[in-house]
């Protein structure tokens, strides 16, 4: 006669309480995750702002997505009766299938901060009217630079919290984590450059002049307000050597590390040296206070390296 089988307990699905230190590190987490939200609803608001109040009623011709929505609106408006600007709705529906590449090739945080941008830089340009704020005495070479400088800013912005304008800015990201050697900036110039190639049979001559060199701002105040182009020097001093892997593995960055000795506490320590990007600092910083929140970090911000340094994103 066969056994009756009982019946197996079930586990319980219970998680165990956060201790105190978890649910500091937690709620630690949660607003620096909000703030960098916040921040890429900033950075396209500022983006937006530049765009509808100094750059379009300059009549000056942007690069990047913007650009191409620019160029499509145009021919759009010459067969049909379109009688307002949607350069923020062309944008956005350009930045639909970039939108795909974030989410399946960079990573959700990424998609989402992205998102956000795009809706915000959407959303405003569709409510600022396109006015130019800037005095009518100044030369258009000023304005260019002004416009270029803040729609600079607004776009490092985004790219400094994690996220991007969207359009080449997605591609930027995409293909410097393919190709370290470059920079979200200079491929944005390289992508732009080709759209002033079409643009010359549109435009003004004089007004793709101004607008090649709002570009080359733009691309500079970018690559100089995105944390990617400061390189940090760390001296990081722990009694957990996996803190090395984080820098190995999860950055696939490069270290030197040896054993030393505490002088006040006589305990052994490892003393790691590495050299990172200010964004991925950030990342570095919150892993290594999950691994040991007694470890003791110096930093050299913006030092000069000499030999193959890779332009990491995430």
């Amino acid at each position: 006669m066969a056994k009756e089988s009982k019946p197996r307990p079930k586990k319980s699905r219970e998680r165990e309480p956060l201790s105190p230190e978890q649910r500091k590190q937690k709620r630690k987490h949660f607003l620096e995750d909000l703030g960098q939200f916040l921040l890429c609803i900033l950075g396209g608001l500022i983006y937006a702002a530049s765009i509808n109040l100094i750059v379009l009623p300059s009549g000056l011709f942007i690069g990047n997505m913007t650009g191409l929505a620019q160029v499509v609106q145009d021919i759009l408006k010459a067969f049909f009766p379109i009688n307002r600007d949607i350069t923020g709705l062309l944008l956005f529906l350009f930045n639909l299938p970039w939108f795909i590449i974030s989410f399946t090739s960079i990573n959700r945080k990424f998609f989402w901060k992205t998102v956000i941008t795009v809706a915000s830089m959407f959303i405003a340009m569709t409510f600022i009217p396109i006015v130019q704020i800037l005095p009518e005495t100044l030369e258009t070479i000023t304005i260019t630079i002004i416009g270029a400088v803040i729609a600079g800013f607004g776009a490092g912005l985004c790219l400094q919290a994690g996220g991007s304008g969207g359009g080449t800015d997605i591609f930027g990201v995409y293909i410097s984590m393919k190709r370290k050697e470059f920079s979200v900036g200079r491929i944005n110039l390289i992508i732009s450059l080709i759209i002033y190639a079409y643009a010359f049979f549109v435009k003004d001559f004089s007004v793709m002049i101004y607008s090649l060199i709002f570009t080359l701002i733009y691309a500079f105040v970018v690559d100089l307000t995105h944390y990617q182009n400061v390189k940090i020097s760390l001296t990081i001093f722990t009694k957990q050597e996996d803190v090395l892997d984080i820098i190995t593995k999860d950055l696939g960055r490069g270290a030197t590390y040896w054993q030393g000795k505490g002088g006040y506490s006589g305990q052994d320590t490892f003393v790691i040296n590495t050299v990172v990007s200010k964004y991925e600092l950030i990342r570095l910083r919150r892993h290594i206070q999950e691994r040991d929140p007694n470890a003791f970090i110096v930093e050299s911000t913006d030092v000069h390296v000499t030999g193959k340094f890779l332009s990491n994103f995430f």
